[in-house]
């Protein structure tokens, strides 16, 4: 949790701006954001944070660990609910609703996947969950319904399916990922023609070693002279090797301030993303730049020849990003019709409807 990276951050920030009081509890570590750890305590905008966990798989593992002062800062606050961000959370949102008797209002990102067991499917994952008494697979679902008070997806595709999703009479709501773009950001009116780019998490569930095929086609046979690369994870080599063979023509930047990051967004002149599920931000960053998107999957969050360019194949997208070069119109239509889904999915937007959640719920 740090407003420097994290558009989610935004959100609760206008959450508190509505009159929500938050006292938030999480982990020190930048996870997917980048590498290093965060400052025990923080004060974003009016907004306590107590990083009092290593990560994530610390704050599910290990819960009972620092709940000793998790609790005494839950007894001084006097919360009215416990919004969990992230259903495994929820063995720590547990322990607090036991000792304080308080509903628990729980964000995912997929609820659809989820129910249909597709998420957490790996052997080590399933284990773990049955070591703690937790139904895996599609079960997971039915116990996150019971357990909670509340359910809200971030998924597009959930919209369609809430009723559905639904268990034990449990409500469940849908609300975009939340994008921010910070005010007075400067940026360049020019674009690099010659600049494709990718910003995000570099592990193979993110598909990102699809860059060792696709780059080297996008170098040889598009008129992109450089393609940036910024991210950190497990398939960086894969980056790191095409950095020796190309030169200066793939640029690998392990992490930047997200002003800095949406600058160079915003002078690319094309953004190609291989994720498969997710990869919302980035997604939503480029929308708010105008910057056209090229993609070899599509997680039915973006329309295909609307707001961007979904590939069939690596053919496909060699195709679609020379149409790029060689159709202004087309450049110009991906570009204003992201900033309108962009302008759907403002924080200020989602922390708004996200208020109203909260407020009918209270009642």
């Amino acid at each position: 949790m740090d407003k420097q990276v994290d558009d989610i951050a935004h959100m609760l920030i206008r959450l508190h701006e509505k009159g929500a009081n938050l006292v938030i509890i999480t982990g020190r570590s930048m996870a997917l954001k980048g590498q290093g750890n965060l400052q025990d305590f923080e004060n974003m905008n009016g907004i306590p944070i107590y990083r009092l966990y290593t990560n994530g798989q610390d704050m599910f593992l290990f819960p009972g660990k620092a709940f000793k002062k998790v609790l005494q800062i839950a007894h001084d606050f006097k919360p009215d609910c416990i919004f969990c961000a992230q259903e495994l959370n929820m063995r720590l949102a547990l322990l607090i609703k036991k000792k304080l008797n308080i509903p628990i209002v729980l964000l995912v990102e997929d609820a659809g996947k989820i129910s249909s067991g597709e998420s957490y499917s790996s052997y080590k994952v399933k284990s773990a969950l049955r070591i703690f008494g937790i139904p895996t697979g599609s079960k997971f679902w039915d116990w996150l319904c019971k357990e909670s008070d509340i359910l809200i997806t971030c998924s597009p595709r959930d919209q369609r399916n809430l009723t559905e999703l639904s268990r034990f009479n449990k409500p469940v709501y849908h609300v975009p990922w939340p994008s921010y773009i910070p005010i007075n950001l400067d940026l360049s009116s020019e674009r690099e023609k010659g600049r494709g780019i990718y910003i995000g998490s570099l592990y193979p569930f993110k598909n990102t070693q699809e860059f060792e095929k696709t780059l080297p086609l996008i170098l040889e046979k598009t008129k992109t002279k450089q393609f940036v690369v910024v991210g950190t994870g497990t398939t960086v080599p894969i980056i790191k090797q095409l950095e020796q063979k190309y030169g200066k023509a793939i640029c690998h930047i392990d992490r930047l301030p997200r002003n800095e990051a949406l600058k160079l967004i915003a002078s690319s002149y094309y953004a190609y993303s291989p994720v498969k599920l997710g990869g919302w931000g980035f997604i939503g960053d480029c929308w708010s730049m105008k910057t056209p998107i090229v993609m070899t999957h599509n997680d039915d969050y973006v329309v295909n020849e609307e707001n961007a360019l979904v590939s069939e194949d690596f053919d496909d997208l060699i195709k679609n990003i020379n149409r790029l070069y060689d159709d202004a119109e087309t450049m110009k239509k991906l570009g204003t019709n992201g900033y309108k889904e962009y302008e759907k999915r403002k924080a200020d937007v989602v922390g708004d409807r996200m208020f109203d959640i909260f407020k009918n719920y209270a009642r």
